[in-house]
């Protein structure tokens, strides 16, 4: 599977189109574009988007930006799809303030993706 950077961004940053559900409920929403951020520990989900879904609340978190500014936060669960492949529970970060999506290594470490910067694309190899 591959997808193309999102070119409205500059420099050009590589997106992946995701799926949301409860889990086991197989009741997806989506897609939704999200940022592959490598550098994040943590999949930060829009708030009201993790409200529409009713995913389960886990506990309170506490992340820290490279800046060393702190955010508190409220990790939820949910279930995430890219393509046909299901990642079931993903601990996600609640962002009250930003609308994006960012994939952090908590799924990303789940995948045999691929960041081919020379022709603007992602690439996710099949099992």
């Amino acid at each position: 599977m591959t997808q193309p950077y999102d070119q409205n961004r500059l420099p050009p940053i590589p997106v992946l189109n995701v799926w949301l559900a409860v889990p086991d409920s197989n009741d997806w929403h989506g897609p939704f574009p999200a940022i592959v951020d490598s550098g994040a520990d943590l999949t930060i989900v829009p708030l009201g988007v993790l409200s529409h879904l009713a995913a389960p609340y886990l506990k309170r978190a506490v992340l820290r930006s490279q800046w060393e500014e702190r955010q508190v936060v409220f990790l939820h669960e949910i279930d995430l799809k890219i393509g046909d492949l299901v990642l079931p529970g993903i601990d996600v970060a609640g962002d009250d303030i930003s609308h994006d999506l960012l994939l952090g290594r908590n799924a990303l470490n789940r995948l045999d993706l691929r960041l081919e910067d020379p022709k603007l694309r992602t690439h996710i190899l099949d099992g």
